[in-house]
């Protein structure tokens, strides 16, 4: 009885110091680089690990990489960028051929260039993309299509589900296997040799990539691409998505940041899509979006 009681206080002695320790953390990253601690986003307070279990998830911040950061000044998310280039590029991936793809793109004065449309997972249903030229913004946009059919989104659910991811020459960490599946075939399908010659045609221009749901991960593989075989540099690229599941690894995030800096995820907070595939755990490495979220709907 003696010895568990003994026990038993030398942990609340030990829970008392790592407490200590915790609180004379003032900044989110001092907080998660100490064993033992987590950052309470609600009260911007630095916590004991023990605490975690009681304290809303939504406000759980356990590694360096998920403590706040302010978003780029050279590139700051608008609303006005977000719906009138976002949503417009990415509702014309939704068109069938060149027609009822340029129906969209005349809107704002660009041009069709090219499409990509090829069967990417083992069940054949397509993907696809198109690039066009945006010669008053100076841009070169690529956007790829979302899940289309129920078909193709289960299959790519089952994927995210099962956690299957792979590596890849094209970007950094593990990706989802069904995402660098896809990606990989549109980017030998043409895209990458269509991107170098416009590189070269406009060299002065920017790349923008968007995408919904499937291809917004898409589009967040590209201009990682893009960027890391030093085709564009990373302060000439744009990507904004929509409904973007998670895509890869904390790896792979955390890459996608340094060669994307210049990234914004626009969510639906009630949609299940962005939880896919589900963290388990706090701070389950195989799981993870990369920045930076713009969410709607929250309450």
């Amino acid at each position: 009885m003696v010895v568990r009681f003994g026990v038993i206080a030398l942990a609340i002695f030990v829970l008392n110091v790592d407490a200590l320790f915790c609180e004379l953390q003032s900044s989110c990253k001092g907080c998660t680089s100490t064993p033992g601690c987590f950052y309470n986003a609600a009260e911007s307070t630095c916590e004991n690990l023990v605490r975690a279990p009681f304290t809303n998830k939504i406000n759980v911040i356990n590694i360096p990489y998920d403590c706040p950061i302010p978003q780029p000044e050279a590139f700051p998310y608008t609303d006005a960028f977000g719906r009138d280039r976002a949503f417009l590029f990415s509702a014309a991936s939704n068109g069938e051929n060149k027609t009822q793809v340029e129906a969209c793109l005349k809107k704002v004065n660009a041009q069709f260039y090219s499409q990509y449309t090829i069967p990417c997972d083992w069940l054949n249903q397509n993907c696809s993309a198109y690039i066009a030229v945006n010669p008053n913004e100076k841009s070169i946009v690529l956007t790829f299509r979302g899940s289309k059919g129920s078909t193709q989104f289960y299959t790519e659910a089952l994927n995210l589900l099962t956690y299957g991811s792979r590596r890849s020459s094209l970007v950094d960490g593990d990706v989802f296997t069904y995402f660098i599946d896809a990606f990989e075939k549109l980017w030998a399908a043409g895209i990458k040799t269509d991107l170098e010659t416009l590189k070269a045609q406009y060299s002065d221009y920017e790349l923008w990539t968007f995408g919904h749901s499937l291809g917004g991960s898409l589009a967040s593989l590209a201009s990682v691409a893009a960027v890391k075989s030093k085709m564009f540099k990373k302060e000439e690229v744009k990507s904004v998505t929509m409904g973007q599941p998670r895509t890869g690894s904390l790896e792979y995030a955390i890459s996608h940041d340094i060669y994307v800096p210049y990234s914004y995820r626009i969510v639906h907070a009630k949609d299940l899509i962005t939880k896919l595939p589900f963290k388990v755990l706090p701070g389950q490495p195989n799981a993870y979006h990369h920045r930076f979220e713009v969410s709607f709907f929250e309450k």
